[in-house]
């Protein structure tokens, strides 16, 4: 279980967190989701002692501040931006995170579930951003914790590591407490339970996950004049510079492309602003 009760956290004068009252129970996953500086990092880094702040944060029924050690231990956390010894190789800095939780150092079945074995003796220097996202989402599993924080996961990650880590969220449903940072919505619903939108450092919405499937559309810019009959649930948002704009739900996208029988389309994924104007009301 992690609780936030009251919290505020403060950087100079400026309020980043504001009041924040929040628990997510044992076994479920949840998503902090809200436009860059909506405070989802910081509220993160009020669980593993990264900034201070008022009011009072629970982890596992621990107090992160009279008890940061027991609480610390408890968490797996997969930062958003990845800092490791350059020089030391991946299996070096599992075997290290391994013997720092008291684990038996033995590198190997973790870097195979996160696809790294063939970059095991690759020193940290010479990995990409997707490599060093996967290596953090390894040492995050060390000693199996019960409570996952993952700040922005798919960040720099390609393909097969987006679908190693959608297939490690969905393994952990009902057996981890999860909170994930994103500023992304699309496929969200796959992935957690519950999806809790933050704006200017306040929770503004606390909603069911299968809520998002809602707002899965797409803008699709297609040439004037507007095409004659549309699939339902596709409506005309604006027309302008020789040019009609459409959304249109995923599920639709297919038969819209059909409707236009090939003529010139361009295809945009909404802002997370707008989808969030939308959560928002």
């Amino acid at each position: 279980m992690i609780a936030w009760r009251s919290v505020t956290v403060r950087y100079r004068d400026r309020v980043v967190v504001d009041q924040v009252s929040l628990e997510v129970p044992s076994g479920q996953r949840v998503a902090l989701v809200g436009p860059n500086g909506a405070g989802k990092t910081t509220l993160l880094r009020t669980l593993v002692g990264l900034v201070p702040y008022e009011g009072t944060v629970e982890v596992d029924g621990l107090d992160a501040r009279l008890e940061p050690v027991e609480a610390r231990r408890r968490i797996g956390y997969v930062p958003q931006l990845m800092s490791f010894p350059q020089h030391l190789t991946a299996a070096e800095v599992v075997a290290l995170a391994q013997e720092l939780r008291g684990a038996v150092p033995d590198p190997a079945p973790l870097l195979r579930e996160a696809g790294l074995t063939e970059h095991a003796r690759k020193p940290v220097r010479e990995l990409s951003g997707g490599m060093l996202r996967r290596l953090g989402v390894a040492v995050a599993q060390v000693a199996d914790p019960p409570v996952l924080v993952l700040d922005e996961p798919t960040s720099y990650l390609d393909r097969e590591g987006e679908a190693r880590l959608v297939q490690w969220l969905q393994a952990a449903a009902g057996k981890k407490t999860v909170v994930v940072a994103s500023h992304q919505l699309r496929g969200l619903d796959r992935l957690v339970d519950r999806v809790v939108v933050l704006d200017q450092g306040r929770v503004v919405r606390d909603l069911p996950a299968e809520q998002l499937r809602a707002l899965h559309w797409l803008e699709v810019v297609v040439p004037l004049p507007a095409p004659g009959e549309l699939p339902e649930e596709v409506r005309v948002v604006a027309r302008r510079n020789g040019a009609v704009h459409l959304r249109v739900p995923d599920h639709r996208l297919r038969e819209v492309l059909d409707a236009l029988e090939g003529r010139p389309v361009q295809v945009h994924e909404p802002p997370v602003e707008d989808l969030l104007r939308e959560v928002l009301g």
